[in-house]
């Protein structure tokens, strides 16, 4: 009797282990392995469809001066478009239609040197913020007369040279791109992706 009862729970051990217990395990581990296979596969693909071109018709482009080592990226048509503005080097930066840089000179706090640079302007609104790892002031202002709205980002580079970066916005601009906000979005990409490559030409 006793011999009976361990040979039936025996049995009915080994039918649980293979029937229930193992067999689930294999299938799960297979199912596993496909769904991985799968993601990591669209991974990669997903990257190369979405990189090179951005909303509306743009792409981005790197703009790199060695004359004063710093670099960003900024939006420019796929397609060209006679509307938009040419990036064009000046004697202190460059400038995109609107928007531009003005590299600045002196000594002293960054502060000081916006003030000097906004004489004549009523600021709208001031905030601290970071650009390129560096300590900036971003500055919303009216001009006096023409009542122009300006926009500025003021930050120095590991070497004390300050540099402006502005948006004066008239009504003159064009629609690059079938877009109103062409030069604003030029604005807030080069804030955003600037660099200081430390390579200065002179």
């Amino acid at each position: 009797m006793i011999l009976l009862a361990l040979a039936g729970g025996i049995w009915v051990a080994a039918d649980y282990y293979f029937n229930v217990y193992r067999a689930p395990k294999k299938e799960v581990t297979v199912e596993n392995t496909v769904i991985d296979a799968a993601a990591q596969n669209e991974k990669p693909k997903a990257k190369e469809e979405s990189a090179p071109v951005l909303e509306n018709g743009f792409k981005s482009e790197i703009y790199r001066d060695d004359r004063y080592g710093f670099e960003f990226q900024y939006p420019v048509t796929a397609v060209a478009d006679g509307r938009c503005p040419k990036l064009e080097k000046t004697d202190d930066g460059f400038s995109l239609g609107a928007f531009s840089l003005v590299l600045g000179s002196g000594q002293g706090l960054l502060e000081d040197y916006m003030n000097q640079q906004l004489v004549g302007m009523e600021v709208e609104k001031k905030e601290n913020i970071a650009v390129a790892g560096h300590p900036a002031i971003k500055v919303n202002y009216q001009t006096a007369g023409m009542g122009w709205y300006g926009s500025s980002v003021f930050v120095m580079d590991g070497n004390g040279k300050y540099f402006e970066f502005g948006l004066l916005a008239n009504e003159s601009g064009e629609k690059c791109g079938g877009v109103d906000d062409y030069e604003d979005q030029v604005y807030q990409s080069v804030i955003a992706t600037l660099k200081f490559t430390g390579a200065v030409s002179r």
